[in-house]
């Protein structure tokens, strides 16, 4: 008596879930349901072909268990891997507020020397209050601050 091992296209190794696009009927759709990488291609495959191919490998347990669904460094979805931001250290959160805090401050003295330009004799002050306002920016986008 023979024992018939079952291979289905969602536990084998080299398949992957294909390119589908909501909405479009099976006839329009980029990829079919599944596609094998076995080759290095992506090439399309069918449950039935699954079933008696030489080649098929079952997905490990401990990798299939392992593999978070989500954002983490190495996981693999839809076959790349994911690579995670770098989180910003307190020095560079620091100095991203310095730099906030000092274009706010400009245009603070900008919005001054404008409100107070209503007469001839307050051009002095605007002007002022404009070069403070432009030290300020300048020093927000050149400035170099130590670590």
């Amino acid at each position: 008596m023979a024992t018939a091992t079952v291979q289905t296209v969602w536990d084998c190794r080299w398949s992957r879930p294909g390119h589908q696009i909501t909405g479009l009927s099976d006839a329009l759709q980029p990829e079919p349901t599944w596609v094998c990488v076995r080759e290095g291609e992506r090439r399309a495959v069918c449950n039935a072909e699954c079933e008696c191919c030489p080649q098929w490998e079952p997905v490990a347990l401990s990798a299939a268990i392992s593999i978070p669904v989500g954002n983490a460094p190495g996981a693999i979805l839809a076959d790349r891997v994911v690579d995670t931001l770098p989180l910003p250290t307190p020095a560079e959160l620091a100095h991203a507020t310095l730099r906030a805090l000092l274009v706010l401050l400009a245009v603070m003295f900008v919005a001054i020397g404008v409100t107070v330009l209503t007469t001839p004799e307050s051009v002095v002050f605007t002007v002022t209050m404009w070069l403070c306002g432009a030290a300020f920016l300048g020093l927000a986008v050149f400035g170099r601050f130590s670590t």
